[in-house]
């Protein structure tokens, strides 16, 4: 695949996976979704209609349960109920340093990735996870890397 066969096709199958998710569940209870009232008088998160039936928040609100590195949840690599396919496991290691350490940062596995989509209320179907995984691991490295080049040009 070219890469502009490439950027065009990631660019199409992330606007079909949005446009699908425009009209899902989102959690009621999340604070990451402003409410407003529309003009019918309707509950709206952001933009979109609350039709959902999830009630719980997405958010790990325990101090114990955050990583220190990041503050985020430790991501399960455990199947979801109602889960129909096998996802991956494996994680790769990104080029993103870690501060005051010699690592580098992990992207969250196929199976990590879906299960943060369940736990906030998207519905995703399970065959474009590895792909959409792809998508968000090559768009950070490219994120990292113009970051770089500009550090470069400041010379930071």
């Amino acid at each position: 695949m070219s890469e502009k066969n490439g950027t065009t096709d990631i660019i199409t199958l992330t606007c079909h996976v949005l446009d699908e998710q425009r009209n899902h569940n989102i959690p009621s209870g999340c604070p990451m979704h402003k409410k407003t009232q529309d003009s019918q008088n309707e509950t709206l998160h952001n933009g979109y209609l609350k039709n959902g039936s999830i009630n719980s928040c997405p958010i790990v609100h325990s101090g114990d349960a955050l990583s220190p590195d990041n503050q985020m949840p430790k991501l399960s690599q455990e199947q979801v109920p109602g889960q129909r396919i096998y996802l991956p496991t494996d994680r790769a290691v990104s080029s993103i340093p870690k501060a005051r350490s010699s690592e580098y940062w992990e992207y969250p596995s196929p199976q990590q990735f879906y299960s943060a989509l369940v736990r906030k209320g998207w519905e995703t179907p399970e065959e474009s996870i590895e792909t959409m995984v792809d998508i968000h691991n090559f768009l950070n490295e490219k994120a990292w890397n113009e970051i770089l080049k500009w550090e470069k040009m400041k010379r930071w």
